[in-house]
């Protein structure tokens, strides 16, 4: 009796980031009943790089807004190898604030007809035998909404996953950390590059990087960022000075700092996991990170798309959604695992990264113009993720 009182829907999803909007919007257009929530009121900050390849907007199926993307746009890259040698090439990147652009997607997946709470935090919830029982704690008090399916897009911290794996794939403590400081200066940096520094001393896990961004306020500010499993600070704080010394920076100003660390363990047999039953996981909270690219808000975004269509395929043919989803996410995870397996973590020194360099830097740049060419002829659910 209580339960025919519930609000119900196909298919809830918890988190207002990349992953979630995308899945949220692909499922409401196919005419499924979708609630979408994020804990946080938007626009919140968000600690990322906000930088993507164009075949992003592919993805999401709807163009950017020109006022959510920031002042400059980036063009170039600029490539600091462990030898010294430095590396440039023309590449075309979209740019944006994450807190902005968030708030857009998910205004977008509501003008396709899914349901949006900001300030609403997803709880816990109870399996029955008709669907699932979302617990929800909103400004107004909790409530409990019944779902069919549930999506999970709450991070490298997923909640739901977390409930439903017991903790396992996660440790206690941070396995890693990513770091920016915002800043202004004058000097020598231009404003279209991306530049990106292969370095042990600085990142173990990628590249450190510099780049230029707009924040809320319009004004424009450069980002040096890096991430290191240890001693963030200090790996960021030498790697700033090599910046203002190769520059030439003066009136160096830090304006604003943010940053996020995982408990996510760094194996792939454990990492990635897509779900069970009627319970997805998508994004970070799928554990597609991939450190090798540095870019993870496209591989967000496909699953949240495939996510969509695994939900409708399931309606119609009756096959458990889960087995459905890991079918269309089989290129996406085995291209994940591959890079997982190369990362740089594993290199001790910087002579071993350079040989890796060396090796894969002209495979991998053919490789690239050839995918960004495939890609444009390619449906957006077919896009293969660069580099």
């Amino acid at each position: 009796m209580i339960e025919s009182r519930l609000k119900e829907y196909d298919v809830f999803i918890a988190g207002g980031a990349i992953a979630g909007p995308v899945a949220a919007k692909f499922c409401a257009r196919q005419g499924l009943k979708t609630l979408l929530v994020e804990r946080a009121r938007l626009p919140r900050e968000k600690p990322c790089s906000g930088i993507q390849f164009p075949y992003f907007e592919k993805i999401i199926g709807d163009p950017i807004p020109r006022e959510r993307l920031c002042h400059h746009t980036l063009s170039k890259i600029e490539m600091h190898l462990p030898d010294g040698r430095v590396l440039s090439a023309g590449f075309p990147m979209l740019n944006f604030m994450r807190d902005t652009f968030d708030e857009w997607l998910c205004l977008l997946a509501q003008s396709y007809g899914a349901e949006f709470r900001d300030g609403c935090a997803f709880r816990d919830f109870e399996e029955t035998s008709d669907g699932v029982l979302i617990h929800l704690e909103a400004d107004t008090g909790p409530e409990t909404i019944k779902a069919r399916y549930v999506v999970d897009a709450t991070g490298m911290r997923p909640i739901i996953r977390r409930k439903l794996k017991r903790e396992e794939g996660f440790q206690k403590g941070s396995t890693g950390a990513a770091l920016n400081y915002y800043f202004t200066a004058d000097g020598d940096l231009e404003p279209d590059k991306l530049y990106q520094f292969w370095n042990i001393e600085y990142n173990n896990m990628m590249f450190a990087w510099v780049y230029n961004k707009t924040l809320s306020d319009g004004k424009d500010y450069w980002v040096v960022g890096t991430g290191y499993d240890k001693d963030i600070y200090q790996r960021l704080d030498g790697f700033f000075e090599r910046v203002k010394e190769l520059y030439h920076l003066t009136n160096v100003q830090i304006v604003k700092k943010e940053g996020y660390s995982s408990s996510m363990v760094f194996t792939d047999e454990e990492r990635i996991w897509l779900g069970e039953r009627n319970f997805l996981m998508v994004g970070d909270a799928a554990g597609l990170i991939d450190l090798t690219r540095g870019v993870g808000m496209d591989a967000a975004a496909l699953s949240g798309r495939l996510a969509a269509k695994a939900i409708g395929l399931a309606q119609k043919n009756g096959r458990p959604v889960s087995e459905v989803y890991a079918q269309l996410m089989k290129g996406l995870v085995d291209q994940t695992r591959r890079n997982q397996q190369r990362g740089i973590i594993t290199f001790k020194t910087n002579e071993e990264l350079q040989a890796y360099l060396d090796h894969g830097m002209l495979k991998m740049g053919l490789n690239m113009i050839l995918q960004s060419f495939l890609n444009r002829l390619r449906s957006p659910e077919k896009q293969v993720m660069l580099p």
